[in-house]
């Protein structure tokens, strides 16, 4: 089997943190260095980062291990940012993936066996907990094209049909989004999942 592909989402401009999420301080290092290793804990993964123009230099220089892509136009939504993430791989692969897992930046509530779990789905999936829907997200098959096809300000899930993979994980759904959510990432980075 190749390479499992993986999006990064980090082309928002955290207007209501102030800061960039990607680059938020978790424990000396930033959050999109953390999310990068565990997802090299998986195994044989080719990350894409997808970022704006103002932390471009900053993700590459971070994580060279991963492709690092401009979405210039990054207030039309996530869509337009995996669809920026498909185009790279596209670009590279010659051949858009069978399987890709989509992981926004502020959404960092997740495991490795969460990942390890949703990569052997053959659906288009995410992990729920207390009937909720969390991240990360495979997208599989017909959906990558209906997503790599539509236009870039459509909701994703109007575009995906997902099943749920329920997972008894609490900070599934940690979001970081605000100053007050930073406490949150700090005491979920002390798990030893993280």
């Amino acid at each position: 089997m190749g390479a499992v592909d993986v999006i990064i989402l980090a082309a928002g401009r955290s207007s209501r943190l102030g800061q960039p999420k990607a680059l938020v301080d978790v424990n000396g290092k930033t959050l999109i260095e953390h999310l990068v290793k565990r997802l090299h804990q998986q195994g044989n993964v080719e990350v894409t980062i997808v970022t704006n123009t103002d932390l471009l230099a900053d993700v590459m220089l971070l994580c060279p291990s991963g492709h690092v892509v401009l979405n210039s136009d990054p207030e039309k939504g996530r869509t337009g940012s995996v669809q920026c993430g498909l185009a790279s791989i596209l670009e590279r692969n010659g051949r858009l993936p069978k399987k890709v897992l989509v992981v926004p930046v502020d959404r960092p509530g997740w495991s490795i066996e969460i990942v390890n779990e949703l990569l052997q789905l053959e659906t288009s999936s995410c992990p729920t907990w207390n009937n909720r829907g969390g991240h990360p997200l495979l997208i599989v098959g017909d959906d990558i094209n209906a997503v790599y096809l539509s236009v870039a300000d459509a909701p994703l899930s109007s575009l995906i049909h997902r099943q749920s993979m329920p997972v008894d994980f609490e900070w599934l759904h940690l979001n970081i989004d605000t100053k007050e959510d930073l406490a949150d990432l700090l005491a979920a980075s002390n798990g030893d999942w993280f």
